[in-house]
């Protein structure tokens, strides 16, 4: 099968999706066994055709033989860029080539200078202002700017008439659907978990911005009957749903009885008390979600990190190393507090031999950030049976703690 999918979305707009299976790690940091697609747009009327951001430049020849079967270049009159980063504007030199530079090129002020110091481009050039509008072959687009969602220059499309709403990063997740459309529960409910730890990992940083971007352009009048991201699974039989979901991501909306531990161990004793802890959980009906880092086994920063968003509290476990943190765990918390810093409980607990470092060091880390840190718990070696009830007790303050 080809490497781009080209699908009609209706009425002269058409979806060239890339399934990239072969990166290992997105923006070269984030583990995507799950892989990722790259979904550029094209707009063909008799007037000729708009193109909507690129692929990433290792997929430039297929991208651009799928392109060419749908039009010529010559067709090619405009060029709109949502988001400037290599994995949607990495075949953009290719194209500008290949059509001599002709097309008008449509993006934030800012994309003007990204595409002289990405690219050494220098194409006709459009600046776009919000609430600007492109009238061609009969379609009319309005742009917005959403800047830090999650670069400063991007802008979403609006299509008013239509209601197709392209959207660049936001809204997208990982994942490399068999279906193109949430028109089945089932897919929907497999990309889910992929999309938020994409908005964790990718969008987690700005969620403010998410907070603030999402309903003004619903105060604006942006009503989507589908909405057009640039990675994952098109929205167009609940378009609201994935709206919703990113809303509520960003302001952290718990789910019920999630709670998230994570825990580093060298030789297992961090393991033990944690191990005790989840024993209590399971006692309330809670559903913990457990994230291990010991000698056999690490888990994935960027799947953990996926967790955090919809938890109704979180669990750290560390053992203490050289009189310090130990580094897996102090790794963990930066990436916490910079991707995914909510106003939730949280409880640390630390292993120790020599003396207790690594829990006082733990919470250093939080101070000034959003967490609620409701007990830090620090033992010497195994667990004795005054360390079990400062467990219990410290546990039963965790859930009755307010975010």
């Amino acid at each position: 099968m080809s490497a781009v999918q080209t699908v009609a979305l209706g009425d002269a707009m058409y979806l060239l999706r890339v399934t990239d299976r072969s990166s290992k790690y997105f923006e070269g940091v984030w583990d995507i066994p799950e892989g990722i697609t790259y979904n550029a747009y094209v707009l063909k009327t008799p007037e000729g055709a708009v193109l909507f951001d690129t692929v990433k430049a290792t997929f430039t020849d297929d991208y651009l033989k799928a392109l060419w079967e749908l039009v010529s270049p010559e067709e090619i009159k405009h060029i709109v860029i949502h988001h400037m980063e290599p994995d949607h504007s990495g075949a953009l030199p290719a194209v500008l080539e290949a059509t001599g530079g002709r097309p008008e090129v449509w993006g934030h002020a800012f994309t003007r200078r990204l595409l002289t110091s990405m690219y050494g481009l220098n194409p006709t050039f459009h600046t776009v202002k919000d609430g600007n509008e492109l009238v061609f072959g009969g379609e009319r687009m309005v742009f917005y700017l959403t800047p830090w969602l999650h670069w400063p220059e991007t802008m979403v499309t609006y299509f008013p008439e239509k209601g197709y709403l392209l959207t660049g990063d936001i809204l997208g997740g990982f994942g490399t659907p068999e279906a193109v459309f949430d028109d089945d529960p089932a897919d929907v409910s497999v990309f889910l978990p992929m999309a938020r730890k994409y908005f964790a990992t990718v969008v987690g940083h700005y969620k403010a911005h998410v907070i603030k971007q999402l309903p003004r352009l619903k105060a604006l009048g942006v009503q989507p009957r589908m909405v057009l991201p640039a990675h994952g699974l098109l929205w167009r039989h609940d378009p609201q749903r994935i709206i919703d979901r990113y809303v509520a991501w960003a302001e952290g909306v718990p789910t019920p009885g999630k709670v998230v531990v994570a825990y580093t161990s060298m030789y297992r004793y961090a393991e033990e008390a944690i191990n005790y802890i989840l024993g209590l959980l399971r006692e309330r009906g809670l559903s913990p979600v457990v994230y291990r880092y010991v000698d056999d086994h690490h888990d994935e920063v960027s799947d953990f990190l996926g967790e955090l968003p919809d938890a109704q509290a979180v669990i750290l476990g560390t053992a203490t190393y050289e009189g310090s943190m130990y580094l897996p765990m102090k790794h963990l918390i930066e990436e916490i507090i910079h991707k995914a810093d909510y106003a939730k409980p949280l409880m640390l607990l630390a292993a120790y031999g020599w003396a207790g470092a690594a829990g006082k060091e733990a919470a250093r880390l939080f101070e000034g950030s959003a967490y609620n840190l409701v007990d830090v718990v620090e033992f010497r070696g195994k667990l004795s049976a005054d360390d079990r009830q400062k467990l219990q007790a410290a546990v039963a303050r965790l859930l009755e703690a307010e975010a």
